[in-house]
């Protein structure tokens, strides 16, 4: 193989990296990503939330879920917080849970005040890399995981996902 050959290969790798990443976190905006195939169970897991309360995802057994893993300084993550309280306040009474899992490396101490000054009205939890794992990884923020009554990861997104398209989704599950 040629050296400009290699090089074009090498391109095109690192061209189709950005298309993937670029879109997460501070990578602008596009078309979200298609809903992955999943039909696997979603993991159990305990955090606590910026209060300091231990959360048990069991709590929310029996629920539509929409688990959300995002950072204080991503701005798609910060953009979707209003849609975010406009859906657990619509769909919550249905049987909705809206989960954000903050992923800030100073924890508590950077999201509490967040949390507060953005008046979030849905669970807040300290993420970590254990509840990253059990979930499969995350290569970007935002990313979430919908999950129905029986407990079912049915679509997963990583970067910014259009109201329409969320609230299609939770309305077919509740």
């Amino acid at each position: 193989m040629r050296r400009s050959e290699t090089s074009r290969g090498l391109a095109i790798v690192i061209g189709a990296a950005m298309a993937v990443f670029l879109p997460a976190c501070g990578g602008g905006s596009r078309a979200p990503a298609p809903p992955q195939e999943a039909a696997r169970i979603a993991p159990e897991f305990e955090l606590k939330d910026v209060q300091g309360n231990l959360y048990r995802s069991s709590t929310a057994n029996g629920t539509v879920r929409l688990v959300d893993f995002w950072a204080t300084w991503c701005a798609p993550c910060r953009q979707e917080i209003p849609m975010f309280k406009e859906l657990q306040a619509a769909y919550g009474p249905k049987g909705f849970t809206l989960v954000g899992i903050a992923m800030d490396d100073e924890g508590v101490d950077k999201v509490r005040p967040f949390v507060d000054e953005m008046k979030i009205s849905y669970l807040t939890l300290i993420g970590d890399e254990g509840v990253v794992d059990a979930f499969g990884g995350v290569v970007g923020f935002p990313t979430k995981f919908l999950i129905d009554r029986e407990g079912r990861i049915v679509d997963s997104w990583v970067g910014e996902v259009p109201r329409a398209i969320l609230e299609k989704r939770i309305q077919s599950l509740l």
